[in-house]
């Protein structure tokens, strides 16, 4: 134990004298959070989430059918999740923030409306929840819109002063057939009452669907009205941010550049000799990798404990329900990858090659492995494939953990993936390694 925390300690020196890296590792998942959260969620304290949108209906006397229909339509569009409520309900529940948005319509909404009585439609909004609750106030303001312009068409075409109105514009078109002396005749001439009734009629009829279509614009039928209710200041417990998803993913995301560089240092060491040195020493060998993964593990736990930590005091983090459930995460996230990462090291031969591969390594597991995209809202063969890179288990256990404040059993699957996994790899990095010192692999 003693040889492995000594190569642990010389590896742990070398990697905190590198202050670049140390900036690049430590300050830029922090700075891409900032922006990605501020962008995305409109304010640093606001509480964002990224599934569908909560939504509550409050419709009072809607036939059943016509509820079951718009219910089935918003769940099956995939950015929306409405639930009914009355207006009591929907009001506790836009306050608590249970909801974005409550979608308020009147009494007897059909009747008011096929009656060319005023509609009015309420949004009541979450101030909380500017992203999300302007999305339903958007949507609900073109469909009003849509609305109010069928309306206005509908009223242009038959309002009630003219609906008996049997004119068309056939009296009009034989009322001006012909050349100047021709109409001028017709309209002179006594034998041609009937073609000037017509025509006078079809005049009236135009100046009619003109005079409806100002009344319609003028006077709308259906409104909107939007109000913002304040939150009533319940706890909103198991509420995810954006800052809850982008923090850790990108600080999983950096995390293998870092353990990617410090298993490069077996090559580093190699190409200036100091690892033949090394295995030159008393004792067997397997300490001195033994050590390096010590090293990376700490780094890893060291710079997650870090970037969570400061992003509960800027961005105001969940850091889980417990005191050790994160702090497991952390470590056998860290485990896996420096296990990970020293294996790939230790299957190449050159730095070169160690690089390209795990600079292709890192971009592919990142968009299959969520770190660019909720594990939740992977498409299956992305989800299918990240089933096979650490870190898909990785963001899966933070998300759990950070963005819905799950404890320990809810995390159970990922952790004992990670757990496996690291296992399994530390035995791989020892046998490899002794496999190469034996055959010379190292000279």
């Amino acid at each position: 134990m003693t040889r492995i925390w000594v190569f642990a300690q010389r590896d742990l020196r070398r990697m905190a004298a590198d202050r670049r890296a140390l900036v690049v590792n430590l300050a830029l998942p922090l700075v891409l959070t900032a922006v990605m959260g501020l962008s995305f969620g409109g304010g640093v304290f606001g509480k964002k989430g990224l599934s569908a949108i909560p939504v509550a209906i409050v419709a009072e006397d809607v036939p059943e059918a016509l509820k079951t229909r718009l219910l089935d339509g918003l769940e099956k569009s995939g950015f929306f999740a409405p639930v009914w409520a009355d207006s009591l309900t929907a009001d506790t529940m836009v306050r608590s923030g249970k909801v974005a948005a409550a979608l308020v319509l009147p009494p007897d909404p059909l009747t008011a409306f096929f009656q060319a009585d005023s509609l009015i439609i309420q949004v009541w909004r979450d101030p909380s929840s500017e992203i999300k609750a302007g999305i339903v106030e958007e949507i609900v303001g073109r469909g009003v819109l849509r609305v109010q312009a069928g309306e206005a068409a509908f009223r242009a075409l038959w309002p009630e002063d003219y609906m008996t109105i049997g004119a068309d514009s056939l009296g009009m078109g034989d009322l001006l057939e012909g050349n100047v002396a021709d109409i001028w005749t017709r309209l002179r001439d006594p034998g041609q009452t009937a073609a000037r009734e017509r025509a006078a009629d079809f005049l009236v009829r135009q100046f009619d669907h003109q005079v409806a279509l100002q009344r319609a614009l003028q006077g709308t039928a259906v409104g909107l009205a939007v109000s913002d209710k304040i939150p009533t200041g319940e706890d909103k417990q198991g509420e995810s941010s954006l800052f809850d998803y982008f923090l850790p993913s990108f600080a999983v995301f950096f995390l293998m550049f870092a353990v990617a560089a410090g298993a490069r240092d077996l090559h580093r060491e190699r190409a200036r000799r100091t690892l033949q040195r090394q295995l030159l020493g008393p004792g067997p060998a397997w300490p001195i990798v033994l050590g390096k993964w010590v090293a990376s593990v700490v780094q890893g736990i060291v710079m997650l404990t870090v970037l969570l930590g400061a992003g509960a005091l800027l961005f105001r983090v969940n850091l889980g329900p417990d005191p050790w459930t994160l702090p497991l995460v952390i470590l056998l996230t860290c485990t896996a990858a420096a296990g990970f990462f020293l294996a790939l090291a230790l299957l190449v031969k050159r730095e070169k090659v160690l690089d390209n591969l795990c600079t292709a390594v890192i971009l592919i597991s990142g968009m299959v492995g969520g770190n660019f995209m909720p594990v939740d809202n992977l498409p299956p063969w992305a989800a299918g494939a990240g089933h096979y890179v650490f870190n898909y288990w990785a963001n899966l256990a933070f998300s759990r953990v950070i963005g819905d404040n799950g404890s320990l059993s809810s995390i159970a699957t990922p952790m004992t993936v990670l757990a496996c996994a690291s296992v399994a790899l530390l035995v791989v990095i020892l046998t490899l390694f002794n496999a190469r010192v034996k055959r010379g692999g190292w000279a």
